[in-house]
């Protein structure tokens, strides 16, 4: 049987450019032509392949120019191309194909919409240490929420008594050495590990009583309980004694949360033990009584099984950790805060901003339940006014929820969680701003709008970064910007599963599935667009030519860097 060759498309205005300016044809492009002594690059555009688009010129001519002037060069259709020269995307609605390179900016820390005491206490800290004060603040808020007895909780919905929430909150540091993770901890937990210190000192001193009592005098007194407000480098056995005498909550540190995602998988073998250890923390970011069951020793139980977590991690861990980790939404549950770069701490004199700070901690561990009528205690509400931001943020987080499941579905899980996460910051803003032992069981609509404000221009865009750039925004991050960069490098006009075996060896390798969700994400980020057909067996996808344009430089790029894989590959065949 003879094999049939297909030959490569033609475009008839191209070959008419490469004529009269010269260059070189490569598929829909034409490099290195000369338009009015300037050296060019243009590229096919239009469905009925008639039209010429200029993407890159040097000289006294644009790009715009040049495209208008060979519009009327070749006379091609006028009025049209005059649009097209003036701006090629003119009369197309569609956004444009997203940047897959591009690194997502993290916004500085807007300190006009938190606390006074949290702000300033990072700010000027930041100041004195050098360090990111959205460190210092995140830091800060996780200790805050750990310092609140979960006894004082928040009812989001107006007609749910049954949905409560308690002000507990897990936050990841992410950044390199140079940004100062582990100073930024120690300073914002100092004052909850002090007031820790001295709880363990008279649960000491009780002790030393309890202990020197005769047997018939312990049986009229209880044992005394040793509460805590911390926990350190700890085992689930360990976590476990400390959790049954602290019923309103501790405060895990972790100066690497590398150590605690990797006992999970490594110290239980990533069987069953692991299974356990996972189940055993999930439990704690959601609060409620746990029950421990242990051979020989019986069953006992946890009152209220509650950890707030604050932790540092390195970019490339905490990435190989999510992508062999299960996808059971413990890495979702963190509120993760790229930190930037840290600079030379000053050492002059500022205001003292930790006096205020730890006051606000140490009065955090003594607030009671508001009570309604002076009497009745009950959950903290919402406003009127507070309920109608409610709602408009539980409508924006599905639609943030949802639009993000076909594209990363980490990130997806993630937006999942910001209904509960927003109630749960309220409720630490309400209290840090209360002003008597017992918090006002309403909260109004001046702090829920600036934690909705806080949640989108500060959190959201921060777990973007961490979810694109650190994670990779897409679960087959390579493949995706390899076939991205395949269409750009070919300027391809339309693809087929077929040019998966045509591409580099991170596409060669996808099998067909994997190959049509890569598709489909290119497909959500707007590069490409199926096409409709009557066969079943055979995908065909139509690229946006727009990306031609907006990726000039980057088509350049790819193709070079391509063809120095070869030129490389050539020598070492040579040597051989």
């Amino acid at each position: 049987m003879v094999k049939i060759h297909k030959q490569p498309k033609t475009y008839p205005v191209l070959q008419q450019a490469f004529a009269q300016y010269g260059g070189c044809i490569d598929g829909p492009w034409l490099k290195g032509a000369t338009i009015l002594n300037q050296p060019s690059d243009l590229y096919v555009a239009g469905t009925d392949g008639n039209g010429i688009v200029v993407s890159r010129t040097d000289g006294q001519y644009s790009t715009k120019e040049l495209s208008l002037y060979l519009g009327m060069a070749f006379n091609l259709p006028l009025a049209t191309f005059a649009k097209r020269a003036a701006d090629p995307h003119a009369n197309d609605n569609r956004p444009a194909p997203i940047d897959l390179w591009e690194r997502v900016s993290r916004p500085p820390l807007p300190a006009h919409l938190l606390p006074d005491v949290i702000a300033e206490f990072a700010e000027i800290q930041a100041d004195l240490m050098g360090a990111d004060p959205a460190g210092l603040a995140m830091a800060a808020l996780a200790t805050c929420a750990a310092a609140i007895p979960d006894s004082i909780e928040i009812r989001p919905k107006e007609h749910d008594p049954s949905w409560l929430e308690s002000a507990r909150l897990w936050v990841a540091l992410v950044g390199l050495p140079s940004t100062m993770k582990s100073p930024t901890i120690a300073a914002a937990t100092r004052p909850l590990k002090g007031l820790d210190a001295l709880m363990y000192r008279d649960f000491a001193e009780a002790k030393t009583k309890y202990d020197d009592l005769s047997k018939d005098e312990k049986k009229n007194v209880s044992a005394p309980r040793h509460t805590r407000l911390r926990l350190e480098d700890t085992t689930i056995e360990a976590a476990q004694e400390v959790l049954k005498d602290s019923p309103d909550g501790v405060l895990m540190i972790q100066d690497e949360l590398s150590g605690w995602f990797g006992s999970m998988e490594k110290y239980s073998g990533g069987g069953r033990g692991s299974a356990k250890d996972r189940a055993f923390w999930l439990q704690s970011f959601n609060g409620g009584p746990y029950t421990v069951n242990r051979v020989g020793r019986g069953a006992s139980m946890i009152e209220n099984l509650s950890v707030s977590l604050i932790g540092g991690i390195q970019p490339e861990p905490i990435r190989a950790i999510a992508q062999d980790m299960h996808d059971d939404g413990l890495l979702q549950r963190l509120f993760p805060i790229i930190l930037r770069p840290g600079r030379l701490g000053k050492d002059v004199e500022m205001p003292d901003v930790t006096g205020a700070y730890h006051a606000l901690v140490e009065r955090l561990t003594r607030l009671r339940r508001p009570t309604l009528g002076g009497m009745l205690e009950v959950p903290i509400r919402f406003s009127s006014a507070a309920q109608v931001i409610w709602q408009q943020v539980t409508a924006r987080n599905y639609e943030l929820a949802s639009g993000w499941e076909s594209v990363n579905v980490k990130l997806a899980a993630h937006c999942g969680k910001f209904n509960g996460m927003f109630a749960r910051l309220c409720l630490i803003w309400h209290c840090i701003e209360s002003k008597s032992g017992r918090p006002s069981s309403i909260i109004n609509e001046d702090v829920a709008i600036r934690v909705r404000d806080f949640l989108y221009e500060f959190l959201y865009p921060h777990a973007i970064a961490f979810y694109s750039d650190v994670i990779g925004l897409s679960g087959q991050q390579d493949a995706l910007l390899a076939t991205a960069g395949h269409i750009l490098s070919k300027g391809l006009h339309g693809l087929t599963l077929r040019e998966f075996k045509r591409g580099d060896s991170v596409m060669r390798a996808l099998d067909p599935e994997k190959a049509e969700a890569v598709m489909r994400q290119l497909d959500a980020y707007g590069w490409v667009t199926p096409v409709m057909s009557i066969r079943k067996d055979s995908r065909e996808w139509s690229v946006d030519t727009r990306i031609f344009e907006i990726y000039a430089e980057r088509a350049e790029a790819e193709k070079e860097r391509r063809e120095s894989i070869r030129d490389i590959i050539r020598d070492a065949v040579k040597v051989a």
